[in-house]
């Protein structure tokens, strides 16, 4: 394994060997934004860190008004509604880079006649 992909060594003695950490090197990119979120992960961090990293790093959040805006990560063309699921899990154990797109999916409110 490359040192320079490691992130740590597992600090918790369990008797066995320590386990180096792969990283994974996390772009997002959000439409309105002029710049992409850019940060190293572990392999094992959830999805949700990512989108609440994403989020916080845009400035936006789940929120509703007259309408209900809800952001979502979307990877290779698809939603991730696994938010537990690992960026390890979700990449396989070789790809150590991942470009996410956050979606703000609006729902029409309810309008009052």
């Amino acid at each position: 394994m490359d040192p320079s992909t490691q992130v740590g060594a597992d600090t918790q003695h369990t008797g066995g060997p320590q386990v180096a950490r792969e990283i994974v090197k996390v772009t997002v990119a959000y439409l309105p934004a002029p710049a992409p979120f850019r940060h190293v992960f572990s392999d094992e961090t959830a999805i949700a860190t990512v989108r609440t990293d994403a989020l916080m790093f845009f400035g936006v959040q789940d929120h509703q008004d007259r309408d209900k805006h809800d952001f979502f990560l979307e990877f290779e063309g698809r939603r991730l509604t696994n938010l537990a699921e690992t960026l390890g899990q979700l990449l396989g154990p070789h790809r150590r880079e991942a470009h996410f797109n956050l979606i703000e999916e609006i729902t029409k409110g309810l309008t009052d006649k």
